[in-house]
């Protein structure tokens, strides 16, 4: 037999069924902002144009970079050069120099993201604060980390930003290819 719920009843269970939901959904978003994130990998080249980006006196210093917006096959890419204190494959790495070139398109919803040089102001936006510059997405607050071959540490988005292939000739810097899939781009 049925069991015959009364109106006080109903008046409990559904506000406890909205709260349970309401609080499953928040546990998963938390964990999927916070923890669940692609890291990035050993990249796979598209050759692309040669285009000089810059010289190395333009990056004199440790965390200095350029904008620079890069030809694809899909139309300009803005992309950032950075000289970091060491950096992953498909960057530069030199005794004496580190650099890596990202694209500027977050790889949640396409938005550009911005080189935020002062860590302590960009951590009350981003909730991120590694002691270094890095990317953060002033749409939806993603950070990705320039150190960690562009890594997203927080915010939705779920992929690292894609790399720019780079070459040194003598003191000019050249972007010469992108990682893909070249995210969101490319899925």
């Amino acid at each position: 037999m049925a069991k015959k719920y009364s109106r006080r009843d109903i008046i409990w269970i559904i506000p406890t069924a909205a709260a349970a939901g309401f609080f499953g959904w928040f546990g998963w978003r938390t964990a999927r902002i916070q923890l669940l994130k692609h890291p990035a990998g050993k990249p796979k080249w598209w050759n692309g144009s040669r285009l000089e980006v810059a010289d190395l006196s333009e990056l004199s210093e440790l965390w200095s970079y350029k904008y620079f917006v890069y030809p694809t096959q899909f139309g300009p890419l803005p992309s950032v050069l950075i000289r970091v204190p060491h950096t992953d494959p498909g960057g530069i790495n030199r005794p004496d120099i580190h650099l890596i070139g990202l694209s500027r398109i977050c790889t949640h919803m396409g938005c550009t993201v911005n080189y935020i040089d002062d860590p302590k102001l960009g951590s009350m936006a981003y909730k991120y604060n590694p002691g270094y510059p890095f990317l953060g997405c002033p749409c939806h607050f993603s950070a990705f980390n320039p150190q960690d071959a562009g890594d997203v540490v927080f915010g939705p988005a779920d992929y690292p930003l894609p790399r720019i292939r780079l070459e040194l000739d003598g003191a000019e810097v050249y972007a010469t290819g992108h990682e893909v899939p070249l995210r969101p781009i490319q899925q």
